[in-house]
């Protein structure tokens, strides 16, 4: 594998979560008051799409790229149309249309998540996969990237969203410097180019907008990826054309396997809480809400860093070990924020959030390329898209609002949450996770070379 192969792949994951890191965390912004004023429950609905995008477009865009078509052009036909509805959904006001783009939409994107993650095993080759998580890192570095490019394209006059994080360091001198400069030389640049009356002045459509055009460049950019066709299971056999969703499901007969995915289901009902709570939580141990924001990156950026140590953290102490420390910061930052104080460990603990996904998700998704035959492999890691980030997020959703409501009380006229208790549960369901993992997953099930056959089935298969 040369250096030419790893730059690109890791241009791709940067791509992949920039289009994403655009519009998700700024579209409750367009739908909100401050744009389209639809109702909290249609805002509510309109966030589950991402993760009943989850559940279905995995399972079939995974097979077409197991047995029908290559993978980087399954990628490249599905961000071109998936482009195309993002463009679409930002001209649209009312609640079933945006709906029903968003959700076709994320029927395309969630499964190129997997399909990405494929595409980098393939290339890779079994003697190089302690690359992966330094390719994965670069998706880390565009969801942040993709945040402070949409902060500062919004605010391009006074990039206000800035000055917060050059004000949490103490720089507010050179940002007043650069500030200038920036005024003086970029500025200008820009007000021909949004006096156009196809593109207008920034506003929160936008998010929808530039997310869309981005996506169409990477399709194109997908074309030239490695080359991934589909692979028979053996050399010498043909490629099977029966479901490789179905085969892949056949996985979960084998514990090791089953227990790993039905954790980390878990588990991402977790991130999915966290994600939905960790806004309103710091504005209530007293971070500006304007701020929020800033203080949240403090977890990407941890994550990037995090993510350069996951090869050394696997090969010295192993797959089970490193995911139990991940799953373990996951409890810490859980049990710690229940606490409520003091001020600087709820901060600090919003880097943890970089052990927690680094060392246990992205593990685990180097632990089912290991443990699929070749000819399933992207199916594989759509089944664990499909309960992660489709069973998982889903119900972390559809939970957050009857607990948030059960915690809430009028305390002298003022509607006051419980975070102690809020927190509490997924702490208290984090450790049980980890027990469950510590007792039942079985390290030397982890097949060399990939293949149900190569796994040790339990006793008796899981059904």
């Amino acid at each position: 594998m040369t250096f030419a192969t790893r730059v690109k792949l890791s241009v791709m994951m940067f791509l992949q979560y920039f289009v994403w890191g655009i519009w998700l965390p700024m579209l409750a912004q367009r739908l909100g008051k401050n744009d389209l004023n639809l109702s909290a429950n249609e805002i509510g609905w309109i966030f589950t799409v991402y993760g009943i995008g989850a559940i279905i477009g995995p399972f079939v865009l995974g097979q077409l790229a197991d047995r029908y078509f290559a993978t980087e052009r399954v990628m490249a036909v599905a961000h071109f149309l998936g482009g195309l509805l993002l463009i679409v959904a930002a001209y649209l006001t009312t609640f079933w249309p945006i709906f029903i783009a968003l959700l076709l939409y994320c029927n395309l994107y969630m499964p190129t998540m997997a399909l990405s993650n494929s595409i980098s095993f393939r290339s890779l080759g079994e003697e190089n996969q302690h690359y992966f998580p330094k390719i994965r890192f670069w998706g880390t570095v565009g969801w942040i990237a993709a945040g402070l490019f949409f902060a500062g394209y919004l605010e391009y006059n006074n990039l206000s969203f800035y000055q917060s994080l050059f004000d949490l360091v103490g720089a507010h001198g050179a940002f007043e410097s650069f500030l200038a400069g920036w005024r003086a030389s970029v500025v200008p640049l820009l007000k021909p180019i949004f006096a156009l009356p196809f593109v207008g002045e920034p506003k929160y459509w936008d998010c929808l907008r530039l997310s869309g055009a981005f996506s169409l460049g990477y399709a194109l950019y997908c074309l030239f990826l490695p080359h991934t066709p589909p692979l028979p299971a053996k050399e010498t056999d043909p490629v099977d054309k029966k479901s490789a969703a179905l085969e892949s499901l056949e996985l979960m007969e084998y514990r090791s396997f089953a227990v790993l995915v039905l954790v980390a289901g878990l588990v991402g009902i977790m991130l999915a809480f966290y994600f939905a709570c960790e806004n309103y939580f710091l504005e209530a141990i007293g971070v500006p809400p304007t701020q929020t924001g800033a203080y949240m990156t403090i977890g990407q950026i941890s994550e990037a860093l995090v993510m350069l140590f996951v090869p050394a953290a696997v090969s010295r102490l192993g797959i089970k070990a490193t995911m139990l420390i991940g799953a373990g910061a996951w409890a810490a930052r859980f049990g710690l924020s229940a606490l409520g104080y003091p001020f600087w460990l709820m901060i600090t603990t919003i880097a943890l959030h970089g052990f927690a996904f680094g060392f246990f998700f992205v593990v685990a998704q180097m632990y089912v390329d290991r443990a699929a035959s070749r000819d399933i492999k992207a199916s594989a890691q759509s089944l664990l898209i499909f309960v992660v980030y489709g069973l998982g997020t889903v119900l972390g959703s559809v939970l957050t609002g009857p607990i948030r409501r059960y915690f809430t009380e009028t305390v002298n006229g003022a509607t006051v949450e419980n975070w102690h208790g809020i927190w509490m549960g997924p702490f208290l369901l984090t450790i049980f996770c980890m027990v469950v993992f510590g007792l039942l997953f079985k390290e030397e099930q982890f097949g060399k070379g990939g293949g149900v056959e190569e796994l040790e089935p339990a006793t008796a298969p899981v059904h």
